[in-house]
């Protein structure tokens, strides 16, 4: 049996495991992400979906970020799914939000992964990797092969000697991983650099494991807003991936929707098969990325009210030990917990906001303001629990002070915790999980890399 993957779009993958065994992971096909801040550059068409999963046996959903976890998919394939028998597989959380709204809203059957811990399925090991507070990444190891789906996890150096540990069979190695940035930038420096690592962590992570091929997949995206669409700017297109791979001498091959199954042995092996599917998605992306134009969204002015403010503060009361906060913005002269000063454009209210107030005051000097959005995300990001981890990626605001994202995220950045039921507070601040992800997202705004 010869094994073959074909990509269907963006992070969606489907690999054929054995004679009759597939494996999806992360189906978006369709419709806007993000608070309408991300689009595909290509959409599939319901006959094409419909084609895909007569074959499927597995999805596999990595984290629930809309970009891999489409409720829009979910909802209108979802008889079709159970008609089918096919098992969704994803990680074991604390809010257990996802597993619920898939098993008992839908009905769907779900096999929960626990990290590191190896399940065979239907003759072939897989084996979840979690990453961050939402994240996870799969080892598919088949007959012949290990897939190692990244997708948009940047693991640490410790939990990818982990992982390289557990590749103890010869076998070959192919490696699947986002190949830009997904994420809000304050200015074009930061775009330039984001950029660049994202390249040179496919090149870091291919030497590291020895891969005998790379998938660059998981970033056929574009920023769709009137408010982002700068951060296009830089973004690596499968023209700049290409030939920075080229140059490094890495064997990998970009896909595309209208490519069927390709035996994954040709791909390793054949170097004019690669040439031939690399030309085919150059042409087949390029085109879509050079016609690419911002939606035409209409944003009308939304009043903030009262009640929405105090809804916000009483989650961060009840998910937070607000003395212990207390403390740390005190030892820290407010670097940590400190205030930040967010306009409201279309409104014209700029307001001051930290974890226990919220509060008016337009008289502020506009050199003063760290964040600039409009009443919408002003009030996505008050409103739903996911509403800071959205706006960060869809970048539908502007930084005034060259600090100003920094300091919005060293003041209000916890609650992207409290969506998936931590805090701050003592049982979750001794994780090392958490303590080590905090220093993570913390060089990073300081070296302002990735």
């Amino acid at each position: 049996m010869n094994e073959t993957i074909q990509l269907i779009n963006h992070a969606s993958i489907s690999i054929k495991l054995s004679k009759d065994t597939y494996l999806l992971s992360d189906p978006w096909y369709e419709g806007s992400a993000f608070d309408n801040g991300w689009k595909l550059l290509y959409e599939n068409n319901d006959e094409s979906i419909l084609q895909i999963l007569d074959k499927i046996n597995y999805i596999f959903i990595s984290h629930e970020h809309p970009d891999h976890f489409s409720i829009i998919f979910f909802k209108k394939y979802s008889q079709y799914i159970k008609e089918k028998k096919i098992t969704i597989i994803f990680q074991q959380t604390l809010d257990k939000r996802v597993e619920n709204f898939l098993t008992k809203k839908l009905e769907l059957d779900l096999i929960i992964l626990e990290s590191h811990k190896t399940k065979e399925l239907a003759g072939q090991k897989i084996t979840l990797i979690d990453c961050g507070t939402i994240d996870s990444g799969i080892i598919v190891e088949t007959n012949k092969t290990y897939h190692i789906n990244i997708n948009d996890c940047d693991f640490t150096n410790a939990q990818l000697k982990k992982i390289k540990g557990m590749l103890q069979n010869n076998k070959k190695i192919v490696i699947y991983m986002q190949f830009s940035y997904a994420a809000y930038r304050s200015d074009d420096e930061w775009l330039k650099r984001a950029s660049i690592y994202k390249l040179e962590k496919l090149l870091e992570i291919y030497d590291y494991f020895k891969a005998d091929l790379l998938i660059p997949f998981a970033s056929f995206i574009y920023f769709s807003s009137p408010e982002n669409f700068r951060l296009n700017k830089y973004m690596n297109n499968v023209k700049t991936t290409s030939n920075f791979l080229n140059q490094n001498k890495i064997n990998y091959c970009i896909l595309n929707p209208d490519q069927s199954e390709i035996d994954i042995e040709d791909l390793i092996n054949d170097q004019n098969v690669r040439d031939t599917v690399n030309a085919n998605s150059m042409n087949f992306w390029n085109e879509k990325f050079i016609n690419i134009k911002p939606s035409e969204d209409k944003f009308e002015k939304i009043e903030i009210s009262d009640d929405l403010k105090k809804k916000f503060l009483l989650q961060i009361k009840k998910k937070n030990t607000l003395f212990l906060m207390y403390l740390l913005r005190c030892f820290s002269f407010k670097y940590f917990f400190g205030d930040t000063i967010i306009h409201v454009s279309d409104n014209r209210e700029t307001y001051i906001l930290n974890f226990f107030k919220i509060l008016r005051n337009d008289n502020l000097a506009r050199s003063e303001i760290d964040i600039e959005m409009k009443s919408k995300r002003f009030i996505f990001l008050l409103k739903e629990p996911y509403g800071l981890d959205t706006l960060s990626v869809n970048g539908c605001f502007d930084s005034l002070k060259k600090d100003g994202f920094e300091n919005f995220i060293r003041s209000v950045g916890f609650v992207v915790l409290n969506q998936v039921n931590m805090g701050i507070n003592v049982r979750d601040l001794i994780s090392s999980k958490i303590i080590n992800r905090i220093i993570d997202i913390l060089m990073r705004l300081i070296k302002r890399r990735s």
